[in-house]
C-alpha cells in the first residue's frame, strides 16, 4: 500500500510542471515580465538604471541573447511648470522573451546577487505581471 501511495505522489510531482508549462495561453507576441518599481528614500534612479544594465549584461555574458531588458521612466505632470516630467520615484521595467530557468543554469552566482543587491538597494518592487506582449513593426 505504501509503495502505490509513494508511486502516485511521484507521477503527480513529475505531471505537475509539465500541466503548469503548458497550461498558459497561447501567446501571439512575445512574454513580457512588466515589474513596477519605487526608488526608495536613499535610492537613486542612477542606481536602478544601472542593476537595469546589469541585469541585461549578465543575461549576455551567459550566453542568452534573445531576451531584452529595458526600464521605462514614468512622465508626471510637474505641478511647478504645468507641464510634465520624468518622475523621480516611479519606473517600470520589461523583460521581453525571458528565458527559462532551464536555459540560466547560473542564476544565483556572484554576478546575479550583485545586480540584485544593486536592485534592492535603490527601488522597492510594489508589483510584477507576466504578459503578452504584441509584436509591433515600424
Amino acid at each position: 500500500m505504501r509503495f502505490i501511495l509513494f508511486l502516485i505522489g511521484f507521477v503527480s510531482l513529475s505531471v505537475a510542471p509539465t500541466f503548469a508549462q503548458n497550461s498558459a495561453p497561447k501567446c501571439d507576441g512575445d512574454i513580457t515580465i512588466v515589474s513596477v518599481y519605487q526608488i526608495k528614500s536613499g535610492g537613486t534612479m542612477d542606481g536602478f538604471l544601472g542593476a537595469v544594465a546589469a541585469n541585461q549584461a549578465w543575461y549576455r555574458t551567459n550566453g542568452i541573447n534573445d531576451n531584452q531588458i529595458v526600464a521605462s521612466r514614468v512622465i508626471v505632470k510637474d505641478d511647478a511648470t504645468g507641464g510634465t516630467k520624468f518622475s523621480d520615484t516611479d519606473v517600470l521595467t520589461y523583460h521581453v522573451h525571458p528565458p527559462n530557468d532551464e536555459r540560466t543554469p547560473e542564476m544565483g552566482d556572484a554576478e546575479w546577487k550583485a545586480f540584485e543587491k544593486q536592485y534592492d538597494a535603490n527601488a522597492d518592487k510594489k508589483a510584477e505581471y507576466t504578459t503578452c506582449m504584441p509584436r509591433f513593426s515600424r
